[in-house]
């Protein structure tokens, strides 16, 4: 049998490129423009992942298509490229519900759970690979395995319809994303109850949080948890409100916001720490506000953070 060195070449440095180059130079844009961050060890395990999955590639076409030698060496690449997918979206991290990716572009940062698309990756590839094998056996016998059509198209149709339908969904996904709108109402207003005495140590106070979010992609997010915590910027009596302090924060869960609705008004509450209450009283300052956002949205685990700077705060006393 003829190994076919030209094309173990050709699809050696395609398959390099594929693995190897284009990762690490995507890792790197995205670290000179700040959006991601990549730790040197997952670096260097796409590097062995890359180095394997050529050789794999290289295996796969020593040998004519129409030979079962060709088919297995394929069954084989097409299981390790679907391991590959699944280390890339983070499918293998441990002591994690789902793979994270984290995003920082000021003053956002996001955390990102992709490992359902690591698994409809590794079952596309698991399917594909399997119309390998059967390939392999019908070429090795000289005979087609059916049921009411051949075992191998089959598989074949079932890869490519698995194909169009990840396509499909991450196609519905960026479009749902980039029809996601957020704002947050300018006005923060103060909710005081003096307890009914001149003492500071049962008096409440509360600040309500308005927000706008505007769904026009087609998957509704569901049991979303909002969180707000404000802490010091700025004080004019650093003492009482030394800078970083957290003096106050609240969450509320959010049942549903359904796709291609506009949903305005939602409002979180912020209790304001008691403790500090003479000191939130009787001095100005700046507030910073921490805006979290937690749900999962299209079977992708989102974890939002808004940081909010410059929002002024007013002694009310005497």
């Amino acid at each position: 049998m003829t190994v076919q060195v030209t094309k173990m070449i050709f699809h050696g440095i395609l398959n390099a490129l594929f693995y190897i180059a284009l990762p690490l130079i995507l890792f790197e844009v995205l670290e000179i423009y700040g959006l991601m961050t990549f730790t040197q060890q997952f670096k260097i395990t796409i590097i062995i992942f890359g180095i394997i999955g050529t050789v794999f590639a290289m295996l796969r076409h020593a040998f004519p298509k129409d030979t079962s030698a060709n088919r297995l060496m394929a069954f084989g690449s097409t299981i390790y490229s679907g391991l590959y997918l699944f280390y890339f979206f983070g499918g293998f991290t441990p002591g994690v519900q789902l793979g994270m990716y984290s995003i920082n572009i000021p003053p956002l940062e996001v955390e990102l759970g992709l490992q359902t698309i690591a698994w409809m990756l590794l079952g596309a590839s698991g399917i594909r690979a399997l119309q390998y094998l059967i390939e392999a056996i019908e070429l090795r016998k000289g005979k087609e395995y059916r049921a009411k059509v051949r075992l191998s198209k089959l598989f074949k149709v079932l890869g490519t319809i698995m194909s169009l339908v990840i396509l499909g969904y991450l196609g519905s996904i960026v479009y749902s994303g980039m029809n996601l709108g957020f704002s947050f109402h300018p006005t923060f207003v103060p909710d005081y109850d003096n307890g009914g005495t001149p003492q500071f140590t049962d008096d409440t106070l509360s600040v309500n949080i308005t927000f706008d979010l505007d769904n026009q992609g087609f998957y509704a997010i569901y049991n979303a948890e909002v969180g707000a915590e404000l802490t010091v910027q700025a004080s004019t009596n650093t003492s009482a409100l030394p800078l970083g302090l957290k003096v106050g924060g609240g969450s509320k869960v959010f049942p549903t916001f359904h796709a291609f609705t506009n949903n305005l008004n939602n409002t979180v509450t912020v209790v304001m720490d008691n403790t500090y209450m003479f000191e939130l009283a009787t001095t100005d300052a700046t507030f910073q506000l921490k805006f979290s956002f937690n749900t999962i949205f299209a079977t992708i685990l989102i974890d939002l953070n808004i940081t909010i700077p410059d929002i002024p705060w007013t002694h009310f006393y005497p």
